[in-house]
This record gives C-alpha cells, structure tokens and sequence, in this order.
C-alpha cells in the first residue's frame, strides 16, 4: 500500500518493541491484537527502553504516546494504550498515526489537508476489506480441514468395526476347534482305557492258566503232554475271556 508520508521514529519503534517477544512479560499486545499493555513500569525503564529509545524514562514515553493521541485506559493488569491506527499485524496503518497540530500538507496547501482524513478511512476501509477476505479464506480452509478429518474418522470407524468382526469370528474358530481336540483326547484317553482292559484281562487269563497247568501236571501227570508248552486252545481262550466280561 503506498502512503504519503514515512512512519514517525517513535511510532515504529513502539511497534518493534512490542513484536520483540522477549519483552512480552513487561509489555505486549493485548488479547485482541487493538492496544498495548505494560505490565510493569520498572522493568520497562530498566530493561526495555533503553534498547529502542535514547532515554530510559517511562514518563517521557508516556508523553509520547499522548502526543501521538494514544488512548490510556486503567486494567487491574496494567495500563493499556490504545489508537485506532496502532493494531497488531497491521504495520501498514502506522504512517496513518499523526502528533497532534502536526501540518501534514504539502506548501500549506488546505485542500490537502481537507482531503486527508477521506484518503485515510479509504485505505482504513481497504484494509478491513483484505482482513475480511483473509478470514473468509481462513474459514473456507478449516471448513475442508474438519470435512476431511470427518471422511477419515468414518474411515477409521469402519476398520475398527471391521477389526471386531475378524477377532469375534477368529475366537469362534478357536473355540470349535479347542472342543474338537478335546473330543479327540477323549476319544484317545477311551481307547487306551479299553487296550488297557483287554491287558488286565489277558493277563488273568495267562495266570489263570498256568495255575490250572500246574494243577493237571501235579494231580495227573501225563507222559503225552509237553508241560513247556504255551501253546493255548482258541475254544478255552475264548471261554476265559467270557469268564471276565
């Protein structure tokens, strides 16, 4: 934006001073970015001032201010300083910052000075106008950003919902197939009791047969029969084995 005329020193070095932001716990832009407020004057004189000023002196800068039309309101904070041309993030509206009785015209020129105030409002109005587009640009931004965050939290929704069904039926699986090996080992456990059965009965049998060989050798002994022999007959096997059933 072009202007007329250059910022005053006083009123660029206040500007620089509060986008120092190592300063911002003794002096800085209020919440709204429209004033500034000292928080303490001390500091202010012993820290601050001499680093933008030729003084130290927290009066004369406040003498400043006022010749420059600054607006001083009380806070419980601190004491605020206000113009409607010194705003944060608008360095452009500080050559519009004029001292009081100041003749700005060009030769004593009263057209000029007429003219003016109607030039400033313009580039004040143009302004507002940029700010206004910019926010709306702004606004038109976030309104994609939150469209986008919402397409990807149904996203996510959908694969979590997904991720549930997989591990609901990957439990089902593993529970059919844990009751399949149960009936399994029952089955096993089943049939090692029966061999472990027909053994005992097996077993009685042997016994019982040599007691009754032992018997017949003892009682009758017959010069035929060879006593070292095992060898059983199927019809009396199968008789001792009903007799255990």
């Amino acid at each position: 934006m072009n202007t007329k005329s250059s910022i005053p020193t006083f009123i660029l070095k206040t500007y620089q001073m509060l986008e120092d932001q190592k300063n911002t716990n003794i002096i800085s832009w209020t919440s709204q970015g429209t004033a500034f407020i000292v928080y303490n004057q001390i500091l202010l004189e012993k820290e601050v001032l001499q680093n933008f000023f030729k003084h130290s002196n927290y009066s004369s800068f406040v003498r400043q201010l006022n010749l420059y039309n600054f607006k001083k309101v009380k806070s419980n904070e601190g004491q605020i300083f206000k113009h409607k041309c010194f705003r944060k993030g608008m360095k452009s509206m500080l050559s519009f910052i004029k001292r009081k009785n100041q003749d700005d015209s060009v030769g004593g020129s009263n057209n000029l000075v007429q003219e003016e105030p109607t030039i400033h409002i313009k580039e004040e109005q143009n302004l507002f106008k940029e700010c206004a587009i910019d926010i709306k640009e702004t606004n038109n931004k976030l309104k994609e950003d939150m469209k986008l965050l919402q397409e990807t939290s149904s996203y996510l929704i959908d694969q979590m919902q997904n991720l549930n069904h997989f591990v609901y039926n990957q439990s089902v699986d593993i529970e059919v197939k844990f009751k399949q090996v149960g009936q399994m080992l029952h089955a096993i456990n089943e049939e090692l009791r029966q061999e472990n059965k027909s053994e005992t009965i097996t077993n009685k049998f042997l016994d019982k047969k040599e007691e009754s060989f032992q018997e017949s050798k003892v009682g009758s002994p017959n010069p035929y029969v060879d006593y070292n022999s095992t060898a059983l007959n199927p019809l009396d096997y199968e008789y001792f084995i009903d007799s255990f059933l």
